[in-house]
């Protein structure tokens, strides 16, 4: 008896689980740039703050530099814990999750009494660059979740023109939209983070508390469906 096609399953699950972990850099970018008025997942802009006549402005310059440190340090941390906990189910990407999450608590532990301190900038870049590291990592779809420029211009284009992308010959238009609902739902679930932010809805207790909810949900998600078969993680080779 043939078995039913888990794709369609698998694609569900997985944009679900980036829609969410997209939501969450959202709220935690918006809440980094009201509070430190620097980027704490959108590297590109630090960068042009850091490299930007550093010498007229060096507080904020140097906030930014820190930001891009965390994120350096984020992203390495994250990438060689996903590597390192593949005999786990789902733990390729709950663990690089779960280690973002905790940071994200401890900046709203010092900051829920109005405090800013300054180490906080890395220690919420590190965070997110964790999650997305262990995303990028681990997950099917191979995205950059602080990859918002790329995302928005990547859902322009899939707007505009669905099957322009490179080698788009009849064998890859299945790859191609994959693609292109991949860059969609990254960018909406970042927008609807950002505007849930601007609303005001996630005041209280804290927005931070809010941003690490949909990141535990999908921990759970990568291990349950993982063991299930039916998840959001890469296959594993057998």
């Amino acid at each position: 008896m043939a078995q039913p096609d888990s794709r369609p399953a698998r694609r569900r699950v997985t944009m679900l689980g980036l829609f969410a972990m997209a939501w969450t850099i959202g709220v935690a970018d918006s809440f980094g740039y009201d509070n430190f008025g620097v980027f704490t997942t959108n590297q590109a802009g630090n960068l042009v703050v850091f490299a930007k006549a550093p010498w007229e402005d060096w507080p904020q310059a140097s906030l930014a530099g820190l930001a891009l440190l965390g994120a350096m340090i984020g992203v390495l941390a994250g990438t060689a814990l996903s590597r390192w906990v593949t005999r786990w189910p789902g733990a390729g990407l709950a663990v690089p999750a779960s280690l973002g999450t905790i940071g994200l608590i401890v900046a709203a532990g010092f900051t829920i009494e109005g405090s800013r301190p300054s180490w906080l900038v890395p220690v919420m870049s590190a965070s997110t660059a964790c999650m997305a590291a262990g995303w990028a990592q681990a997950s099917s779809v191979k995205l950059w979740l602080t990859a918002n420029t790329g995302g928005f211009l990547s859902t322009v284009r899939a707007l505009g023109f669905p099957d322009a992308t490179p080698g788009s010959a009849p064998r890859h238009r299945h790859l191609t939209t994959i693609a292109n609902i991949s860059a969609l739902v990254l960018t909406a679930g970042f927008v609807s983070g950002v505007f849930m932010y601007g609303l005001g809805a996630l005041d209280w207790p804290h927005p931070l508390v809010f941003a690490v909810i949909p990141a535990i949900a999908v921990s759970a998600l990568a291990v349950r469906d993982e063991l299930r078969g039916t998840g959001f993680l890469e296959p594993k080779p057998r």
